[in-house]
Parts: C-alpha cells; sequence; structure tokens
C-alpha cells in the first residue's frame, strides 16, 4: 500500500506542495491526477469528526487530528 495509507494513519500531518502544483478547481485536479501513472490522488479538507459511538466526540477518527501544509517555489 505504500504511500496510499501515509495521509491516514498519523495523528499530526505535514505535507510538502509545491506552489506550481496548486490548481483553483476542483476539477483541474481531477484531471491532474488522472493523468498520473500512479493511480491514486486524495483530497483532505480536515479532521474527521464523529459521535456515531456511545455520542462521544472524536476527532480525526478517520485520518489526521492537525494538518500542516508547507508551500514551496
Amino acid at each position: 500500500m505504500g504511500q496510499r495509507v501515509s495521509p491516514f494513519i498519523p495523528q499530526y500531518l505535514a505535507i510538502i506542495v509545491n506552489k506550481k502544483d496548486i490548481v483553483p478547481f476542483m476539477q483541474q485536479a481531477y484531471e491532474r491526477i488522472g493523468d498520473l501513472d500512479y493511480g491514486f490522488g486524495t483530497f483532505i479538507t480536515g479532521p474527521s469528526k464523529t459521535a456515531d459511538i456511545e455520542q462521544s466526540l472524536v476527532l480525526g477518527a478517520h485520518g489526521a487530528r492537525g494538518l500542516t501544509v508547507f508551500l514551496m517555489n
């Protein structure tokens, strides 16, 4: 599984993104990852929240609790 699981395992995640790789619309992002041979992409919007189990709020139930993004030139 390699890199596919890495965004979902840590409590706090830091990623490095090249500024030139940022696109203004989701459709452009889908097109960009669709052209890659790797065949995998993920969109992370923030920590998940759930209170399904015993009505206890859990942050980061399905991924990292926090995210830091470093933008590089």
